[in-house]
């Protein structure tokens, strides 16, 4: 059977406890009206992308994905239109809800998708 590093480091992270939390319809809340910077990823199981994004930002932001198969009014609601969509949002600003938009990272690049986190993340930090 023919493997890759991508194929091996998959198998090693899945085998391991997530840092990814799972959202559904909690989404809402666990995202939408947090105090806490979350990355988020709307997929669709059949689309084949998959990046672990758990080792490079743990700790720094709160992580989560939504299927969108299983969950299709979230992503409606949330406006997803392609998959994967990868949003960062940055926290509640003043006890208000956060945006639905978040702000949509346009790469698929996982050490670009980083680096902008990052950056968002000292931003952040910069305003406070």
């Amino acid at each position: 059977m023919w493997r890759n590093a991508d194929t091996i480091e998959r198998w090693v992270f899945g085998m391991l406890p997530s840092l990814v939390t799972s959202l559904g319809n909690d989404y809402w809340t666990t995202v939408l009206d947090s105090n806490e910077p979350w990355m988020v990823d709307f997929f669709a199981p059949w689309c084949g992308h998959c990046v672990q994004f758990s080792p490079a930002l743990d700790g720094k932001v709160k992580l989560a994905k939504v299927d969108c198969d299983q969950w299709p009014g979230v992503c409606q609601g949330a406006q997803i239109q392609a998959y994967p969509t990868v949003r960062f949002y940055k926290g509640q600003q003043n006890g208000r809800r956060q945006d639905v938009w978040g702000i949509q990272i346009q790469t698929q690049d996982k050490d670009r998708i980083i680096q902008v986190v990052l950056s968002q993340l000292e931003q952040l930090h910069d305003e406070l």
